[in-house]
């Protein structure tokens, strides 16, 4: 008997949580696929934290390979001082920023997961 199970690709999310809600449930993964999540999860959509708890909640029951993308980088790279936080926020950041409820003026990154 084989095991059939599917791998599955999903990039560029951009904080769509509806997006990805529909996507997920048109593929129906099941606890046997692969996801591979290829980076860009934030960033210009309006739900960014949407998308980060969703992809939380699916990594509870399936198997997923998060990859970072280049989003995520100019996030993580933001703490790292100002102006870099201020190339990321043109980027998209503060559309990230808002849907974690947080200030575009003086943001405090401590407070994103």
């Amino acid at each position: 008997m084989s095991i059939e199970h599917r791998v599955l690709a999903i990039g560029d999310i951009h904080g769509c949580s509806r997006a990805l809600d529909a996507l997920l449930r048109a593929v129906d993964p099941t606890k046997d696929d692969v996801i591979i999540l290829l980076g860009d999860y934030i960033d210009r959509g309006s739900d960014s934290s949407g998308v980060i708890d969703q992809l939380i909640q699916l990594s509870t029951s399936h198997h997923l390979i998060p990859l970072r993308g280049n989003h995520e980088e100019m996030m993580m790279d933001a703490r790292r001082g100002p102006e870099l936080l201020q190339f990321w926020q043109r980027c998209g950041g503060n559309d990230a920023l808002r849907s974690y409820g947080i200030a575009e003026e003086s943001p405090d990154l401590n407070q994103v997961p």
